[in-house]
């Protein structure tokens, strides 16, 4: 077979499937997108040098993090719903003669196209809206602007190094479906539902314990600025425990349903209970992932607008009271080097109307 043909099936098979491919790489992109902007603020000498800065790229880098852990998931979970549509594809390809190391080829100019559009694409959107973010941020922190647009190496590097290897692996992972199915199985693959996924109640067992470790370690930090990385610890486990309860705890629940007879054997309960244990772990994943979506913004909305409303209200917590201090001299001229150690920025007067004695008073009103 012509090498040159495989380029020809892999574009011709994502014009075909547009309509499933165009909603993929508008993701890939958003998701693209999304860490080089973490990545570009979490690396800026603009908000480095902001009041607070090196705590604010801290958090930034470590929400970077937590990004490119979600995308892993979530495109992995995207992918494999897109290969389930295609499987029939691929089947009648073998069947037609095509050899798996064929169909090998034929995907790994699929990967290449859609890793190199999605990448391009969203460092191209993902520049744009930089310099909008960084302006953004320094607004809220009333810090000094500068709107001279740059590109950012080192974030668009850890963007490209990211990004590929999530779509290598995304085409091992397809390639590894591709090798133990057999072509009747793809031409059927639309056609078979969910097999019912064993009850693993070590495995939901465990993600109750992860999660309540997060939240405990959430809860016991005092201090969240001084403990970012204990935080961000808990947020990553956070997300284990979610597609671990949703996959896993789901389907535990479903049996236990079962087991009830007195609920399970019901016309409203039966066909709901039983269909849900076939799809969850599937639909688990798609779950979690909308959960820990709509949790990130909550948080981030929520934690955002708190700390910009409150700054007052944490600066008069932290230094609740002002003190007043008034210094009385007889003679000015020997307090004068005491003065310029110890007050280098203050003022200070005499006066005139004493020429016996000199009055100097010193006011200094500082926040404790």
């Amino acid at each position: 077979m012509k090498k040159s043909l495989y380029p020809k099936l892999a574009w011709s098979g994502i014009q075909k499937n547009r309509s499933l491919y165009l909603p993929y790489i508008l993701t890939c992109v958003g998701v693209v997108m999304i860490y080089y902007i973490l990545a570009f603020l979490s690396d800026s000498q603009i908000l480095r040098r902001a009041k607070g800065g090196p705590s604010i790229l801290l958090s930034l880098d470590m929400g970077a993090k937590v990004i490119a852990f979600f995308a892993l998931i979530f495109l992995f979970y995207t992918n494999s719903f897109l290969n389930k549509r295609r499987k029939k594809e691929f089947g009648l390809y073998n069947i037609l003669g095509m050899e798996k190391r064929n169909l090998a080829c034929v995907l790994l100019f699929e990967s290449l196209i859609i890793g190199i559009t999605s990448i391009v694409g969203g460092l191209i959107a993902g520049i744009t809206f930089s310099k909008l973010s960084e302006l953004c941020m320094m607004n809220m922190m009333k810090a000094d602007v500068n709107f001279t647009l740059y590109v950012e190496g080192k974030a668009v590097i850890e963007t490209i190094v990211l990004f590929v290897l999530i779509f290598f692996l995304l085409l091992l992972y397809t390639l590894c479906q591709i090798h133990v199915s057999k072509p009747i199985e793809m031409l059927r693959g639309e056609n078979f539902g969910e097999k019912p996924p064993k009850s693993n109640c070590l495995l939901a067992l465990a993600g109750f314990v992860i999660l309540g470790v997060a939240y405990y370690m959430t809860l016991s930090i005092d201090k969240p600025v001084e403990a970012l990385s204990k935080f961000f610890v808990a947020v990553f486990l956070v997300v284990i425990a979610t597609y671990v309860l949703f996959i896993a705890g789901s389907v535990v629940l479903c049996r236990l349903l079962q087991k009830n007879k007195d609920y399970y054997y019901k016309t409203n309960h039966f066909v709901s209970v039983s269909s849900m244990v076939f799809r969850m772990k599937r639909n688990g994943a798609g779950l979690a992932s909308i959960c820990i979506l709509c949790t990130m913004v909550l948080v981030i909305l929520s934690a955002t607008l708190c700390l910009y409303i409150g700054a007052e209200d944490s600066l008069r917590h932290r230094y609740s009271r002002n003190i007043g201090m008034n210094i009385d001299v007889d003679d000015i001229s020997a307090f004068e080097p005491i003065a310029e150690t110890m007050f280098p920025f203050s003022s200070y007067s005499t006066s005139s109307t004493l020429p016996q004695r000199s009055s100097f008073v010193q006011s200094v009103s500082y926040l404790s």
